[in-house]
């Protein structure tokens, strides 16, 4: 238990904002730490939570919806958007995988990678703008399905060949174990919150295994900017999912006769 509180410590300091000071970490620590993303993702999810309750109770709900996003950002340090861009860049330059290897390389900001960034934004703050208010829980549950699609990923592919980076160690140690607990864990929690959310939650689940087989053909495997990738394009699969869930309610909970209610 001491172990696991300190991985688990390594990866709040690492992966958020939140200043830990710790003595000393081993290279097996730090990596291991990523393990524990979807954990990790409970605690930011439980300041998002927190966040969203108190902003719902202003009456402007789009500004509420971009101070929420500010927040996130502020939170996580914006720390997977690189790996969203320079993977819209790749994947939009129409070239060959070693050239698109190049591109999310290359530190610069292509016009894609833009575009996709932006999309991104705006589909959080609408899908915020909606959810503060109609299903904050949601905004506990997002950064961990996220975090959860990231071990997924990492545990059924492999490192793509000179892709360098902190994401080959994590899809080494991933296994589908991991990926089994966690499903199990969440799966239940969204089942026992509201129903339709484990509906959410499996549409995610599905088109993030989808997202994970289209990068993996492409690249030959994953890098960390396909991790990151990943956990914020599954979050905005989420809450787009929650919305549209919540919006078929009536109609599926009177087809499966109230199973879903």
């Amino acid at each position: 238990m001491r172990q696991f509180l300190k991985e688990l410590a390594v990866g709040i300091s690492f992966y958020t904002r939140v200043p830990i000071q710790l003595k000393s970490v081993s290279e097996d620590e730090f990596y291991h730490c990523m393990l524990y993303m979807p954990v990790i993702g409970v605690f930011i999810g439980a300041l998002m939570f927190a966040a969203g309750w108190l902003l719902g109770h202003w009456q402007r709900t789009a500004l509420s919806a971009v101070a929420l996003l500010i927040f996130y950002i502020w939170i996580t340090g914006g720390l997977h958007y690189d790996g969203v861009a320079d993977t819209v860049d790749a994947l939009f330059s129409a070239r060959d995988r070693d050239r698109m290897m190049a591109i999310m390389k290359d530190s610069r900001l292509g016009a894609f990678g833009a575009i996709g960034l932006v999309l991104l934004l705006f589909t959080m703050w609408g899908s915020y703008q909606i959810l503060i208010k109609a299903l904050p829980i949601s905004l506990l549950l997002m950064p961990v399905i996220g975090r959860y699609c990231a071990v997924q990923t990492c545990a059924f592919s492999t490192y793509a060949e000179g892709g360098g980076g902190l994401g080959k160690r994590i899809t080494e140690i991933a296994k589908p174990c991991h990926v089994l607990v966690y499903l199990i864990l969440i799966g239940g929690l969204t089942w026992w919150l509201r129903p339709i959310l484990s509906l959410a939650f499996g549409i995610t689940v599905v088109l993030n295994l989808l997202l994970m087989a289209y990068c993996n053909r492409k690249f030959a495997g994953i890098t960390g900017d396909q991790i990151g990738l990943t956990i914020e394009m599954t979050q905005a699969i989420f809450m787009v999912a929650t919305i549209a869930m919540t919006d078929a309610a009536p109609v599926l909970t009177q087809i499966t006769g109230g199973l879903l209610a």
